[in-house]
């Protein structure tokens, strides 16, 4: 009797030390089963006799929590033709960040799970794929009333700011608050619908070029409280139309992407895989690319049930992503200032290398396929360069290049004109027309007091749609008048940039 009561007397008594261990332990834990619970699947694999390559292992960006340790080791080499510009080894991006940098910089990237909360895809599918109703709420337009002193997004703006000596004025010049002054963001598309969807924040609005008017908007929701914080709401980074434009592929700054049907106002399915924000989406058909902040992109199916069918890897992030218009190649723009151009194979692995890698000065985000000629991509320099190449993919050999003495943000072509739209930074914040293949300077566009970040030209090509650091969207008319009256007969460009200062 003695011995129990002094074995029950004795209580134990935890360290801080032993509790702060065993805390640590649990948010590990918790932490390593969020991660394996999100990349698994529920979902069976497609019932056909045949089977692709890819539905046979699904690959993310890693198989495990410890392989995802290192993503930002350096791969070994994956070019078999590299072209050099410059003898130095040290590459800064345009903001005049080490590559390096860019990883630090604070970008949210999120492991939280969100509601278990889904439903049968609305097209009627009955293979058991579910989407999360919560990722994502729909909102129409509420027309103009605002009781807030803030602007809707695409109200007009009725006192535009001009410059002192602009010949051609913006048709429309409308506000977007909560745009993202983010250079490595690509947040503006136009669809064959005539649609244009832009990222603003953590809610995506689609504008009717049609009608001129607010379509409605998406608004991403916040992720539950948990043990890591807060609840959060992530920020969209990316958005990009099918080639139909019916579906709208939206990239999230916690990795996850969400295809939209905008004309029935419904999700279709929300894919997973990366880790980090992606940063640019592109779509070849069926196929679905996107690049995210590691170094990773993946190209996913959502007709199958495990949608990543394949991954290529890049030593820095992805910041600029184009198929060309026959879907036979991909363009890659990365922080370090590497253009990759990989062969269409989307069912390709880590180990695929690309035909072709450039290195250029400064990151490669603004890069554009010529429509008429499918083996040329230009590609714009950042602000330490400040150069426009037009580069030949067959062979390797820059074909047209002009420097512009400031950062080039942006690009489009225009086939109606065979013309060439770059967007521009400082000093003057000005959208410049390049009549190809001369690459002589046509026509300089001045609205803007910020950097245009974000270009994009309608399906008809009569129309050009900006957006700029200065929360602002501008609607330009294009057309063969647009030509610069102070050329003179020789195609010569006056050089004289003091009349076009910003105020």
């Amino acid at each position: 009797m003695e011995w129990k009561l002094e074995k029950y007397s004795r209580p134990k008594v935890k360290t801080e030390g032993a509790m702060v261990l065993r805390a640590t332990d649990i948010s590990y834990r918790r932490f390593k089963r969020r991660i394996l619970s999100r990349l698994s699947t529920e979902f069976p694999l497609a019932s056909s006799p045949k089977t692709t390559r890819w539905q046979h292992s699904y690959i993310t960006e890693n198989d495990t929590v410890c392989q995802r340790l290192p993503l930002d080791s350096p791969p070994r080499s994956t070019s078999l033709t590299e072209v050099r510009l410059g003898d130095k080894e040290t590459l800064h991006t345009p903001d005049g960040e080490s590559p390096l940098d860019l990883d630090k910089r604070g970008w949210d990237v999120s492991v939280k799970s969100l509601l278990e909360m889904s439903r049968e895809c609305s097209r009627g599918q009955s293979d058991g794929l579910k989407v999360n109703e919560q990722d994502c709420i729909w909102k129409e337009s509420e027309g103009d009333e605002n009781p807030c002193s803030t602007p809707l997004p695409f109200s007009i703006i009725e006192t535009a700011p001009s410059m002192p000596c602009s010949v051609f004025k913006a048709e429309r010049q409308m506000a977007v608050p909560g745009l993202q002054d983010d250079y490595y963001l690509n947040l503006l598309a136009w669809s064959e619908q005539n649609m244009v969807v832009l990222g603003l924040a953590s809610s995506v609005c689609i504008w009717n070029a049609s009608t001129q008017s607010l379509q409605g908007s998406l608004h991403l929701t916040p992720h539950t409280s948990d043990l890591f914080g807060p609840s959060s709401c992530p920020l969209v980074s990316s958005v990009a139309w099918s080639k139909d434009g019916q579906t709208l592929a939206i990239g999230k700054s916690d990795g996850e992407i969400l295809l939209w049907d905008v004309e029935r106002r419904t999700s279709l399915r929300k894919l997973s895989g990366h880790l980090s924000l992606v940063g640019s989406l592109s779509c070849n058909q069926y196929i679905l690319s996107s690049g995210s902040v590691l170094g990773l992109i993946h190209h996913h199916d959502a007709r199958v049930a495990r949608p990543v069918i394949g991954w290529l890897r890049q030593k820095k992030g992805i910041c600029g992503l184009a198929w060309c218009p026959h879907g036979s190649k991909l363009a890659s723009g990365t922080t370090d200032g590497l253009l990759s151009i990989w062969p269409d194979d989307p069912g390709a692995t880590g180990k695929c290398l690309p035909m072709l890698t450039i290195s250029h000065p400064t990151a490669v985000k603004a890069l554009a396929w010529c429509p008429w000629q499918l083996e040329l991509v230009a590609v714009g320099g950042g602000r330490q360069d400040g150069a426009l190449r037009v580069w030949d993919t067959h062979t390797g050999v820059c074909r047209q290049s002009v420097q512009t003495h400031s950062q080039i943000c942006s690009l489009c072509w225009c086939p109606a004109n065979e013309e060439l739209l770059s967007g521009h930074g400082l000093p003057q914040h000005q959208i410049t027309c390049w009549k190809m293949p001369s690459m002589s300077r046509k026509a300089e566009l001045y609205g803007h007091r910020g950097r245009v970040l974000h270009l994009a030209l309608s399906p008809c090509g009569t129309r050009i749609f900006t957006v700029g650091s200065d929360r602002q969207a501008c609607v330009w008319k294009h057309s063969d008048q647009l030509i610069w009256p102070r050329e003179d007969a020789d195609g010569h460009y006056c050089e004289n940039r003091q009349c076009h200062e910003t105020l």
